[in-house]
């Protein structure tokens, strides 16, 4: 199941936390939204094991999860930051009931949930919950990770490659939504995909008077690159031949890559695959060229 916000609304995603019985383990990188908050705070209340590990400092902002961290702590959460292990913990899941496990490319802030264009994909595969916890366990203690199993895609063990192939592996197209492009492995991989004859469709933010030589490049060769600021773009996906796809928290960048704990689901679901695909030309279409 996929969720394509600001569409759904809200609701959608809150409605995902309220649905925890028995479990809700969920790692972000920014929580400020208060309906966020109280709904976890609330399963708690419920005798739901809620487990919580935040980062730090996000876009960094030392302060900038202190509240939520209080008010989750105040209200029996079992919430801790995250260790020094990564630069970041930009990862945007939660397992709900050991039995599914929710991906988002959105913060759980005012933006990611009524404004922004996101996903939140929604996966029942045992291998792949499983998977999830065993990450999230090991990030509570910082502790070293093997490669997920499943088609679970973490940073910094396998989204580069995972990412890489896709692009690779591109015979007629590719889709994509991406808040930032700099890392020049994945530009020159996109870059080759063009001039193997793959059609290639970005959506970034923008403004397009700040496109930088990654997208300009990538324009250079007939690529549709637009810059949307309605809604404004922070999904991460990548669609390859309208059948695989990554959905997830990495932007293409090398902290994203190397350093984060990121995590994304690749997927062969081509009905997925063209909703999302449908998407991002849709936004592409309303964006400015460059």
């Amino acid at each position: 199941m996929l969720v394509v916000e600001p569409d759904a609304g809200p609701q959608a995603v809150l409605d995902l936390i309220t649905s925890a019985h028995t479990s809700l383990w969920m790692e972000m990188y920014l929580l400020t939204s208060a309906d966020a908050t109280a709904a976890l705070v609330a399963r708690a209340g419920a005798g739901c094991d809620v487990r919580v590990i935040l980062e730090p400092a996000p876009y960094q902002d030392a302060g900038a999860n202190q509240a939520a961290f209080d008010r989750l702590a105040a209200g029996g959460v079992d919430v801790r930051w995250s260790t020094a292990r990564f630069t970041y913990i930009h990862a945007k899941t939660f397992t709900i009931d050991h039995v599914r496990l929710a991906v988002l490319t959105l913060n759980l802030t005012t933006a990611g949930l009524t404004g922004n264009r996101e996903y939140a994909a929604l996966d029942d595969d045992p291998t792949d919950v499983a998977a999830a916890e065993t990450i999230f366990a090991v990030d509570a203690l910082g502790a070293a990770t093997a490669l997920p199993a499943g088609r679970l895609v973490t940073s910094p063990e396998s989204t580069r490659p995972a990412l890489r192939a896709l692009i690779d592996g591109a015979r007629t197209s590719l889709a994509l939504e991406t808040e930032e492009l700099t890392d020049t492995a994945i530009v020159g991989a996109l870059l080759a995909a063009r001039a193997r004859g793959v059609a290639v469709t970005l959506a970034w933010p923008g403004p397009a008077s700040t496109a930088g030589s990654p997208f300009l490049n990538l324009a250079a060769t007939g690529a549709v690159v637009r810059a949307v600021t309605a809604p404004p773009i922070h999904g991460k996906v990548l669609v390859a031949d309208g059948r695989t796809l990554y959905v997830g928290s990495a932007n293409l960048t090398p902290t994203s890559l190397d350093d984060n704990r990121e995590m994304g689901l690749w997927l062969d679901q081509p009905a997925t695959a063209a909703l999302i695909a449908a998407t991002v030309a849709d936004d592409a279409a309303s964006g400015a060229a460059l």
